[in-house]
């Protein structure tokens, strides 16, 4: 064991290493995927779209409509999505052709994030859930202190996750 390759946190270099790469170490896809998921969630809570596909038969005319634009939302979106996926030689695959990994599926949790956000807009506008653009706006920041905690953990899992990383000489 004394052979083994190993670094200090403690070590002038490994304090240099800590201070100068904390930032760094947060900068992943991990935090943007929960930060763009949670907006759509709270998006699609406060819009109502959520209830409303819950009690798909018990809901008034206009909200009934305005799952019927959104279900034409999806499938627009789906058809957009299989053109840039199936075609020969679409946009959104790899090089050698492949959807695992290829552009597709990186962009794939911000894209149904996306999606997500503007399907509950257009939910929200056309049901009367959202009145002005600060209602729109407020539905995105909802649920940004249900994220707090998971923010905590995520801070402290990477940071000693790349800790770990620098110890070991991965």
């Amino acid at each position: 064991m004394p052979d083994a390759p190993l670094r200090s946190l403690l070590s002038s270099e490994g304090i240099r290493w800590f201070f100068g790469h904390l930032t760094e170490n947060q900068l992943t896809p991990l935090l943007a995927w929960m930060l763009f998921i949670v907006i759509a969630y709270g998006a699609m809570r406060k819009s109502g779209l959520l209830h409303a596909v819950r009690m798909m038969g018990k809901v008034d005319f206009r909200q009934k409509f305005a799952l019927r634009i959104v279900i034409i939302e999806v499938i627009l979106f789906l058809c957009v999505l299989l053109l840039l996926t199936s075609v020969p030689h679409a946009i959104l695959l790899s090089v050698t052709g492949n959807l695992f990994p290829s552009s597709f599926s990186q962009s794939l949790i911000p894209c149904l994030s996306f999606a997500c956000v503007v399907f509950s807009i257009s939910y929200g506008v056309i049901s009367g859930s959202f009145h002005s653009l600060s209602d729109v706006f407020k539905s995105f920041t909802s649920q940004i202190p249900a994220l707090a905690p998971l923010l905590i953990v995520y801070i402290l899992a990477a940071q000693l996750f790349y800790s770990l990383k620098f110890i070991l000489i991965i």
